[in-house]
């Protein structure tokens, strides 16, 4: 008798007839009241009735889940989704069960199929969200992330990973409201006030930021973030003394601190206390060497000194860490014209101009390169292209100024 448990008592003629949602009932009510073991068992004696419910299968797995035994859930998830590959929990409870595993390769589809089967759920489209947020997918997490918090709004996670992947696409005005949603909902958040503020620095609005770090240092006096945001911000505002004080403190906390030491150099460096500077920015580069900023930063100082060779050894060591770094290609042409050697010039400022096609500078410096070669016709060319770029560029700030 298929859905039907029967179960002998005493006296012999007893006989009692358990169905498969009297023990969904029962499993309901023990999983309300916290009792996971319980509700585990009710819900696999429901199974043993009704073995091709994807429900019941999907249901045993969070409990297992629940419970830390993430290999089992992982089974029942997937064999839910073999007797039906339309029910969204199981997509979800597996992707997020793939996620939380670190097998992020594996976990994106499932989430992806859960959004697709059930697009109104704000659960899926926001945990779908942040998975493709924190995996670097800025571009593809945008939509289904204004989808979460337009169907839940009170979702301050989302705002705030919508914030990242806005910011990473350029959008900041967008990123800053993003941010303020996130802490308007959880303001006792370090992380989102942290990235508000920042991001109030970004757009140009330093001292707002700086009363939005200061608040997260009165909540939490030991967040060096904060501290080293408000750093940034002096930097920004060429308050030289606050920024080279702050970096400091955070060193102070922390002195394998690779980014306030690299910040430091560059407030050291703005102040012209060059020994020092170079000093800090080799100390950063000892801690983090993939510190790619830090070898650019000494290529500028050595470059400025006169110490031409140092620049050009930096500014390839750049360029080796990040070979789509234009300014460091600009820099190490710029260098070798300086030095003489014009025809090892001509490549780096061509890469340069590949790179950052809206900087006349590489054209120019190209230009004049190609003149002292003898090449009139070349330098011409490349003289009225950095014209040209300069010209549009202008045009563009012209319109976002409102001229």
């Amino acid at each position: 008798m298929r859905g039907l448990l029967l179960v002998l008592g005493l006296p012999a003629v007893a006989l009692a007839i358990v169905t498969v949602g009297q023990l969904e009932s029962k499993a309901a009510a023990l999983k309300a009241k916290g009792d996971a073991a319980g509700a585990l068992a009710a819900y696999q004696q429901a199974a043993t009735l009704d073995p091709k419910s994807a429900h019941l299968q999907d249901e045993i797995g969070f409990l297992l889940a629940v419970m830390n035994r993430r290999e089992e859930a992982i089974t029942h998830f997937k064999q839910a989704i073999d007797l039906d590959p339309h029910f969204a929990p199981a997509q979800y409870h597996l992707g997020v069960s793939y996620w939380l595993a670190q097998d992020h390769a594996r976990s994106i589809p499932y989430l992806q199929t859960a959004a697709a089967l059930d697009a109104d759920n704000a659960a899926y489209r926001a945990k779908l969200g942040q998975a493709l947020e924190s995996s670097g997918q800025y571009t593809d997490a945008i939509p289904h992330l204004k989808a979460a918090t337009a169907l839940q709004p009170s979702d301050a996670v989302s705002w705030n990973s919508l914030g990242l992947s806005l910011q990473r696409t350029g959008d900041a005005l967008g990123a800053l409201d993003a941010y303020r949603h996130a802490v308007d909902l959880a303001p006792s958040n370090a992380d989102f006030r942290n990235n508000y503020g920042l991001m109030l620095v970004h757009t140009r609005r330093p001292d707002e930021g700086i009363v939005e770090f200061e608040k997260v240092l009165a909540q939490s006096p030991s967040n060096d973030t904060a501290r080293f945001n408000i750093g940034f911000a002096h930097l920004q505002k060429s308050e030289l003394d606050l920024a080279i004080a702050a970096f400091r403190e955070c060193i102070a906390h922390d002195a394998n601190n690779a980014p306030a030491h690299y910040n430091l150099g560059v407030a050291l460096k703005n102040q012209d206390n060059i020994d020092e500077a170079k000093m800090e920015l080799a100390r950063a580069l000892e801690i983090e060497p993939q510190l790619t900023e830090a070898h650019y930063m000494i290529g500028i100082i050595c470059w400025q000194s006169g110490e031409f060779d140092g620049a050009i050894e930096h500014m390839r060591a750049a360029i080796a860490q990040r070979p789509d770094y234009g300014e460091a290609y600009f820099m190490l042409g710029t260098v070798l014209k300086q030095k003489g050697q014009l025809a090892a010039s001509v490549e780096p400022l061509r890469t340069a101009i590949r790179l950052r096609p809206d900087d006349p500078g590489p054209y120019n410096t190209l230009a004049q390169v190609l003149r002292q070669m003898g090449d009139i016709e070349g330098s011409k060319q490349m003289f009225a292209e950095g014209a040209r770029v300069k010209k549009l560029g202008e045009s563009k700030l012209g319109v976002m100024l409102g001229r």
